[in-house]
């Protein structure tokens, strides 16, 4: 959430170019696919709901989708029972996957457009927040 604190509601709309996600686009797909990973853990099946700005057109509008689907998947994933962890779901291609692999792969997914939406900060002149509080050039060096 730190990283969308410091998106300015001008750049709702600001993509890099015409084929790729606006930064609201980001934010809106963040949402549904917490819940599409949800779904695939508890119904074996993959469901995505799509990043439309139906879902949000303002930055604030945006973020509150994400954090009701963040809110919707907790909740979900609090109910799952330790055992089903090991459970096994089809990916998209059609490999099985245990669920605490799915697990993994919702924070890999959302580190991927962490960085991406540092990126596009910065390609808008503005310096990203510090996901620990420091640059690594503020830690000192050993030697």
């Amino acid at each position: 959430m730190m990283y969308l604190q410091a998106v300015p509601e001008e750049l709702v709309d600001w993509r890099p170019g015409e084929d790729k996600f606006s930064i609201g686009d980001l934010i809106r797909h963040l949402g549904s696919t917490e819940l599409m990973f949800l779904h695939a853990m508890t119904h074996q099946e993959w469901k995505y709901e799509g990043h439309g700005p139906e879902k949000g057109r303002t930055l604030p509008e945006a973020i509150a989708y994400l954090q009701a689907c963040h809110k919707t998947a907790q909740e979900g994933l609090n109910q799952l029972e330790p055992e089903s962890l090991t459970g096994k779901v089809k990916n998209m291609l059609g490999y099985e996957v245990s669920v605490w692999r799915l697990l993994m792969a919702m924070a890999e997914h959302e580190i991927h457009h962490r960085g991406q939406l540092s990126a596009y900060l910065q390609a808008n002149g503005i310096q990203p927040p510090q996901i620990f509080g420091l640059k690594i050039e503020q830690i000192p060096t050993t030697s």
